[in-house]
């Protein structure tokens, strides 16, 4: 499935965000903080 540009991931425990600027096309792509997976928001 992968990570599309542009996407916004935030971390549930500091409030880290992230956006996507080059996208991914693999099957699983999980971004981990905090040693827990990253919410799309």
């Amino acid at each position: 499935m992968g990570k599309k540009k542009d996407e916004k991931y935030e971390c549930g425990e500091c409030g880290l965000v992230v956006v996507v600027a080059n996208p991914c096309g693999c099957n699983s792509c999980d971004l981990v903080c905090c040693g827990e997976p990253m919410k799309e928001i």
